[in-house]
This record gives C-alpha cells, structure tokens and sequence, in this order.
C-alpha cells in the first residue's frame, strides 16, 4: 500500500491517482525516486541577517549618555604648574581680604588673578548685603540671613583654592554686575 503525498491517504500499489484528493501519485513517486537516485549536493541556506528592532512609533532612538561637563568649573584652563605653584597665593585673596587681593594681582598669573577676581566679588556682594540693615528688625534679619550665606560661598571658595579648583562662585557668579 502506497500512502498519498498530499493528504496522506492510503491508496493501492497500482493507482494512478489517489481517490480522496485526486493528486496523481505516479508522477510524484518518479520525482521521488529520481531525487533518491540522483542526490544533488544541497546549498547552505544563506544566513539570515538579524532583525533590527523595531522603533515604536514616537520613541527618540537610541544615543550614547552625555558626558556632563560644568560651565562654571575653569581649571582646565590653567597651567597645572601654576596651580601648583600658586595656591597659596589664592588662598590669601580669599583670607586678607583687599591686601590678599592685591597679593594675587601682583603675584600676575591666571590662576591667582582668577582668584583674587571671585574675592573681589565676595567683598562687593558683602557691602551690598549690608544695605538692608538700615531698616530695622527685618533688614538686620536679612542681612543675617545672607551673611551667613556669604560666609559659606566664602568658606567654599576657600576649599576650592586649596584644592587648586578655578571653579565660579555659587549664587555671586550668576548676579550680572559683578560677573
């Protein structure tokens, strides 16, 4: 008993056809024993190429993070030798007040002109901060409160200079007139 191709029927050894498709079965077991006689090499199916994947509608694609860099930190501008050498020299714009100023502007490099530039600042802001203080009460409250804030801008500063950082002053740096 022979077995039909196509539905799978079982029909006898000398039909032509089978009877519940009609597919002729003659034709198909000359193609099969020609195939089982006759073996062709067989090609390597060619490789797929992965699937991209696909972007959902509205989706930005992908990009590499961004590397974050700070505006207002300018120690790359300066000579590490003169970073070195002049810390020192930054450190005493911020703690002698004018004399420490005029140390560093004498001193004539970038890195304690820059210095000397942000105590200059510290110092105006601290004459501006003392306006509020002729009204009673609430100006001597806010002239407090922003002393003390001062004070700490100031105590940054400070550690930024021993750090050898070039770094803008917090808050003092982004009032216009004394940038």
């Amino acid at each position: 008993m022979k077995t039909c191709p196509n539905c799978g029927n079982q029909i006898a050894d000398d039909a032509a056809f089978c009877n519940n498709c009609g597919v002729s079965v003659t034709v198909n077991q000359q193609a099969e024993s020609a195939q089982a006689t006759n073996p062709q090499p067989q090609a390597q199916p060619a490789p797929q190429p992965q699937p991209q994947p696909q972007q959902s509608y509205g989706q930005a694609p992908y990009q590499q993070p961004l590397v974050y860099s700070d505006s207002k930190d300018h120690t790359k501008e300066f000579d590490a030798q003169d970073i070195a050498d002049n810390r020192i020299i930054a450190l005493a714009a911020y703690l002698f007040g004018i004399l420490g100023v005029l140390i560093a502007f004498i001193a004539g490099t970038p890195f304690t002109r820059f210095h000397a530039r942000n105590s200059l600042r510290i110092s105006i802001a601290a004459i501006i901060i003392l306006i509020p203080s002729i009204i009673p009460f609430l100006g001597w409250l806010v002239t407090g409160i922003c002393a003390a804030i001062l004070g700490v801008i100031k105590i940054v500063a400070i550690v930024w200079a021993c750090m050898g950082k070039a770094k803008e002053l917090p808050i003092i740096s982004d009032i216009g007139f004394l940038s």
